[in-house]
C-alpha cells in the first residue's frame, strides 16, 4: 500500500469559528480530498461535506463524510451512504461523533495523512486536545463483502483509533467495529531482548455483533509497544527501513508508516 505523505499546517490564535473552518478544509486538501461535494450553513453551523470514492463502478462505492463546525468551536464528524445536494440532506448516517471545543486563544494544528486509497486522516491538536477526522477504509475487504450494496468506509470515533464507526447501511446490525488488541497492555514497554519497541502489523476490524471480521488494514498500520512514547515521535523498525508516525502514544497504540 501507499506511505503515507504529511503535511502540516495550522490556524493562529485569534480562532474563529470561520477561520478554523477554512484551516479544516485546507488540511482535507492538503490531505488529498477533493473539493467538499456540498457545502452549506445550517443554523449558525458551517458543513462541508465530502465523497469518499472507494470504487466508483459500483452503487454503495461512495460514501459521504459530513464535517461539522460550530460557533462555540465544536467540530464534529458523521459518515452517510448517500447525499441530496439540492436538499443538503443525507441517507443512512451514523451516530455523529462530536469533539471537544477548541480554545479561541491558542493555535490549532493539523497534520494531514493521505494514504489513498486506504486512508486520509487529519489530525487536529491544541494544547491537550486531540482528535481525527477523515476515513480508513481497510485494504483487506472481506470477500463477500458487496460495494453494489453496502459502502466500505470507516471513521475513528477517538484519539486512541480502538473503535470504527461505519455508515448504517452495513452488513451488520452495529454500526460500531472494534480494533483488535488495539490498547492491549500486553504491548507495552520495550522489548528487553532487541532494546526496540516490538510491532503489530496490520489492524484487525471486528464487529461489535459479535458475528465476524470486518476486514483488516495492510502492514502499514500497526499497533506497538507504546508506553512513554510522543505522539508524532517516529518509530524505526530494527532491520529495516521502514518508518512509522505514532498516532496514539500508549499501550497497544497506533502508527503509521511514513517511509
Amino acid at each position: 500500500m501507499a506511505v503515507a505523505a504529511r503535511m502540516d499546517s495550522f490556524v493562529a490564535p485569534t480562532i474563529t469559528q470561520q477561520n478554523l473552518y477554512d484551516g479544516i478544509k485546507q488540511a482535507f486538501t492538503n490531505a488529498g480530498y477533493p473539493a467538499p461535494f456540498d457545502e452549506f450553513t445550517s443554523g449558525t453551523d458551517k458543513i462541508a461535506v465530502y465523497a469518499v470514492i472507494i470504487d466508483s463502478t459500483k452503487l454503495a462505492g461512495t460514501a459521504y463524510l459530513r464535517i461539522r463546525v460550530t460557533t462555540a468551536l465544536v467540530v464534529a464528524q458523521q459518515i452517510y451512504s448517500g447525499w441530496t445536494v439540492s436538499t443538503h440532506v443525507g441517507t443512512n448516517g451514523s451516530t455523529e461523533i462530536t469533539y471537544t471545543a477548541l480554545a479561541s486563544n491558542l493555535q490549532v494544528n493539523f497534520v494531514a495523512l493521505n494514504a489513498n486509497p486506504e486512508y486520509k486522516l487529519i489530525l487536529v491538536y491544541q494544547n491537550t486536545v486531540y482528535y481525527p477526522l477523515g476515513y480508513c477504509s481497510p485494504n483487506n475487504k472481506p470477500s463477500w463483502w458487496d460495494l453494489n450494496s453496502f459502502p466500505y468506509v470507516f471513521i475513528p470515533t477517538g484519539n486512541t483509533f480502538s473503535l470504527f464507526r461505519t455508515s448504517a447501511l452495513n452488513p451488520y446490525n452495529t454500526t460500531e467495529h472494534d480494533i483488535a488488541l488495539a490498547g492491549t497492555s500486553r504491548l507495552g514497554s520495550v522489548n528487553t531482548i532487541s532494546n526496540r519497541r516490538d510491532i503489530l502489523q496490520g489492524l484487525i476490524l471486528l464487529s461489535q455483533s459479535n458475528t465476524g471480521l470486518s476486514g483488516r488494514t495492510s502492514d502499514d498500520l500497526v499497533l506497538f509497544a507504546g508506553s512513554s512514547t510522543s505522539r508524532f515521535d517516529v518509530l524505526q523498525i530494527p532491520n529495516s527501513s521502514n518508518q512509522y508516525l505514532i498516532l496514539n502514544p500508549s499501550s497497544g497504540g497506533l502508527a503509521v508508516r511514513v517511509a
